[in-house]
């Protein structure tokens, strides 16, 4: 298993700010910080007696309108039998007729209004958007405050996720690699320690950063103690098998104009400088993905010294002269 960590945010699967959603006085102030609520559950109350105030009043003005629609369709109905026995004119048909549908107009209005009201009544209840657990409530009951002013946030701390950036060429990899092999995920900690529950990457960026050259991750993790809180940091591990590997102690490597070498001993224990194609580290160690095949000696101990070209003698058997490793 070859491990590589990256730095991480972490974040709660769901999280989400409540804000005020017009300018009051906050009249209640129904959780305290770090109270686990239900979806739905009311949290603040922002001007909501007058907005209460302000939907009777409608519901008022509606029944007014209703009952004024309802005298009107029985004056039509007398008019209709003054009509049919000559009594009135066709026209006072007719001014009844524009009548009743002045006063349906009137009613539907009125219903407008209603339903405005409720609108407005429901935005001066802050309410959960999904079950979780307050965080700090920035305003007390009492307090005027501005529209969009946040109140608190909620989140659900069963799930979260951790975002981690990784090289273009490492991206390259995990993908040819994602058709052979799924990488264990998994958490560590700010203390060090590693997080109990192993994750899956569940999504990709879209695009490279062209200023760091890197592309997002996001990985899932259950979080069914809460242990993990939204804004947590870590590192995501990322734990693949690699075939066939050769593993160089980084002691035994140099670098050079951003390239890493290392000497070989060929047959005739003669060191040579030979480039490395190097994968990733690994603890102390590269992984070699080229320039060095599984068998070939090179030198462990003491490259200070050396030059291309000079002349080595190898250890006893019994002693590492190299290291190279399957996994």
């Amino acid at each position: 298993m070859v491990e590589r960590a990256y730095v991480a945010s972490v974040r709660a699967a769901r999280h989400a700010e409540l804000r005020a959603r017009f300018k009051g006085v906050i009249e209640s102030v129904v959780v305290d910080e770090g109270e686990r609520v239900r979806a739905g559950q009311v949290l603040f109350t922002i001007a909501a007696s007058a907005r209460a105030q302000e939907a009777a009043s409608a519901r008022a003005a509606q029944l007014g309108a209703e009952a004024e629609l309802r005298a009107a369709e029985q004056e039509l109905e007398n008019t209709k039998l003054l009509v049919e026995k000559q009594i009135v004119s066709e026209a006072e048909l007719r001014r009844g007729l524009a009548k009743v549908d002045l006063q349906k107009a009137r009613v539907e209005e009125a219903k407008a209004a209603v339903g405005r009201t409720k609108v407005e009544l429901g935005r001066a209840q802050i309410r959960a958007p999904f079950d979780g657990v307050v965080d700090l409530i920035r305003h007390k009951t009492g307090a005027m405050i501005e529209d969009d002013a946040l109140l608190t946030t909620v989140s659900d701390p069963r799930e979260v996720v951790a975002y981690f950036a990784i090289s273009e060429r490492e991206y390259l990899e995990y993908a040819r690699e994602s058709e052979r092999q799924t990488p264990v995920v998994q958490l560590a900690l700010a203390d060090g320690t590693m997080f109990p529950h192993e994750g899956a990457i569940d999504a990709v960026g879209g695009e490279i950063d062209t200023a760091t050259g890197t592309l997002v991750y996001r990985a899932r993790f259950p979080n069914p103690q809460g242990t993990l809180k939204h804004g947590s940091s870590g590192k995501v591990v990322l734990k693949t098998k690699v075939r066939g590997a050769v593993l160089v102690p980084q002691r035994s490597t140099f670098e050079t104009q951003g390239n890493i070498y290392a000497y070989v001993v060929d047959t005739g224990n003669i060191a040579r400088i030979r480039k490395l194609d190097v994968k990733h580290a690994h603890g102390d160690a590269f992984v070699i993905g080229g320039g060095l095949a599984p068998g070939e000696r090179f030198v462990l101990e003491g490259i200070q010294q050396l030059k291309d070209g000079a002349a080595v003698e190898p250890l006893a058997p019994t002693t590492p002269a190299k290291l190279s490793a399957k996994g």
